[in-house]
């Protein structure tokens, strides 16, 4: 179930995998993601001993203009992978196991995102007059990763023992 419907339903495992911004500020105001408070109502959901698979958005490398400019602006936006494992520990969590998603699957998410557009562009006719609109999104959304956060932005995967 979803984790704001499960707020009051302790349980042995839980699951949020990129979904942490539900805890914080809308994500319309671009500000930096909560993690803290994230953690903090996850940490109330998993029953003692229980486990946590949690992933999230993380600085794989040094934000720079290009990286952050397709997404909130802001080289505070997300935490690197060390200080998300210290706040995974102020939490009251314990760090199992822990692994980040490689270029390649990136490659792979950002391909298959892309891909809503491709067939959007298959289905319709090229004079469609949305089609001129759904190319320029395919090519901004390439640009922005391939020009910008590829490799920059990441996703680290933990497995948490409350």
């Amino acid at each position: 179930m979803s984790g704001v419907e499960a707020q009051d339903r302790p349980a042995d495992a839980v699951i949020c995998i990129g979904a942490s911004q539900i805890w914080g500020p809308p994500v319309e105001d671009a500000q930096p993601l909560d993690y803290a408070a994230a953690l903090r109502a996850l940490r109330a959901l998993v029953l003692p001993g229980g486990r946590l698979v949690y992933g999230e958005a993380i600085w794989s490398a040094t934000p720079h203009p290009a990286a952050t400019a397709p997404l909130a602006g802001r080289d505070d936006e997300y935490l690197t992978a060390d200080a998300l494992r210290e706040q995974i520990r102020a939490a009251g969590f314990e760090v199992v196991d822990e692994d980040n998603a490689s270029v390649q699957e990136w490659d792979v998410f950002e391909a298959g995102y892309r891909d809503r557009f491709t067939r959007w562009l298959e289905a319709h006719d090229a004079d469609h007059p949305a089609a001129g609109q759904v190319r320029r999104q395919y090519e901004e959304q390439r640009a922005a990763y391939e020009e910008g956060y590829r490799g920059v932005l990441g996703m680290a995967y933990f497995c948490l023992r409350g």
